[in-house]
């Protein structure tokens, strides 16, 4: 009888934090917390049920009697309060919210702006056809998240699974929307995709039919979309593990056995291009740098890059199980963020560089202007002011005045001596 009781406890801390939804519109969602006691005497317990993530104080507008505090390691709200049922009796807290989980037609109009906008501006002009494809894959990919957000309606769960998810997709479009380098890019520079395969297995040794839920996570890279063979299963999102799930529910008879093959994109790779932009990045400015005061620590990075990159190469070359695929990818992950930083911190010596140069050619100027200096140095002891344009003119002409006195004085000195000298050439004569 104790144990029995026991069990019956442990039956309603369990039952009272079951989540149901049920939607009146798209702009309210109720959140059912369900209490029970399947006790056979009444019971008075503490309720606490965390609300999503999404939701901020605005966006509960009903608690249903129950408390509301928010909770900081969790970044979440909750609702608590105590509860006293009677035997066999079970309560339902109704807690009235926002529905946060749609995109709403607004939000995809102004979307498709922002698309038509980039096409115009950025992609044909440079390239029409090509950028025809390019606005397509992303009105593709919108209508894509609006067609699976309106085949969930019947199931609010699975709509909020659904937006968790391709939030961050509906933000990558919103990026691309507006970039340069994606109207630049090549629509068909798009290699055809591995499949890699994860295989589920499960089996029912007892003599009963035994019910299975299934809920096995998936890698954290892997988005929905990227798998292409679900086998039955249903991809959702975990809000607080922040990681998509594979889901289904299924009796297995007695003594069966089954097995499942789930085919996933093969995400796991740095593509080649990415591996030969930052090669080409790095040895454009190692070849700058060569000749130069910063020779030798250009090489040590340039040598450090290409050793990284090989090895990434080498790796990404190699087969592997798909789990040790997914290790070698999250160290190559790591390896090309050294990658990337040598290549920036190269291209800052380059900047450097640059910068010395630009320094040289000012320091030339300098000088030349200090040639000029002096004639203004003279300029002021002779007249007691600063060289300038607008005085060129006057120094000219006082030099020219000092020139011609020059002349006269000498012409008035000849003509006179001329004069005394014939002077004395007449005085013999008269005597």
């Amino acid at each position: 009888m104790k144990v029995n009781n026991f069990l019956k406890n442990i039956l309603f801390v369990s039952i009272f934090l079951l989540l149901g939804v049920t939607q009146r519109s798209f702009a309210d969602i109720y959140i059912n917390v369900v209490a029970v006691n399947g006790a056979d005497t009444p019971k008075t317990s503490s309720i606490k049920f965390n609300l999503p993530g999404e939701l901020t104080a605005e966006d509960i507008l009903d608690t249903n009697g129950l408390q509301l505090d928010y909770n900081v390691d969790d970044a979440n709200y909750f609702v608590y309060g105590d509860v006293t049922l009677k035997p066999k009796e079970s309560k339902t807290f109704r807690i009235h919210v926002k529905d946060k989980w749609m995109i709403t037609p607004e939000q995809v109009d102004d979307l498709k702006k922002q698309i038509e906008q980039g096409y115009e501006i950025l992609g044909k002009p440079h390239d029409e056809q090509k950028a025809d494809a390019l606005k397509d894959r992303l009105e593709s990919r919108i209508d894509y998240i609006v067609n699976l957000q309106s085949t969930n309606t019947d199931s609010v769960e699975r709509r909020m699974d659904a937006y968790r998810t391709y939030t961050k997709e509906f933000k990558r479009i919103e990026n691309n929307a507006l970039d340069v380098a994606y109207w630049r890019s090549d629509p068909t520079d798009i290699p055809t995709p591995k499949v890699i395969h994860l295989n589920i297995e499960i089996s029912n040794p007892t003599k009963a039919i035994k019910h299975f839920i299934h809920k096995d996570y998936l890698p954290a890279e892997v988005k929905p979309e990227d798998v292409v063979e679900d086998d039955g299963f249903e991809v959702r999102y975990d809000q607080i593990k922040q990681l998509s799930f594979l889901f289904k529910e299924e009796d297995v008879n007695p003594g069966e056995k089954k097995k499942y093959s789930i085919g996933i994109v093969d995400i796991w790779n740095i593509p080649q291009k990415d591996l030969d932009y930052s090669r080409t990045r790095g040895q454009t400015a190692y070849d700058y740098l060569k000749d130069s005061r910063f020779e030798d620590s250009a090489k040590i990075l340039m040598d450090r890059i290409t050793a990284n990159l090989d090895q990434i190469e080498s790796s990404q070359s190699q087969q592997r199980a798909i789990l040790d695929h997914i290790s070698a990818y999250r160290a190559n992950q790591a390896i090309y963020g050294d990658v990337q930083r040598d290549v920036e911190t190269l291209e800052k010596l380059l900047s450097v560089f640059r910068e010395d140069l630009e320094k040289s050619k000012v320091e030339n100027v300098l000088q030349k202007i200090q040639t000029l200096k002096g004639v203004s140095d003279v300029s002021k002891v002779m007249f007691n002011k600063k060289f300038e344009s607008s005085t060129a003119w006057s120094f000219i002409g006082w030099v020219l005045l000092f020139v011609g006195l020059l002349t006269l004085i000498n012409f008035v000195v000849w003509l006179i001596r001329s004069k005394n000298k014939e002077i004395k050439e007449e005085a013999p004569e008269k005597k």
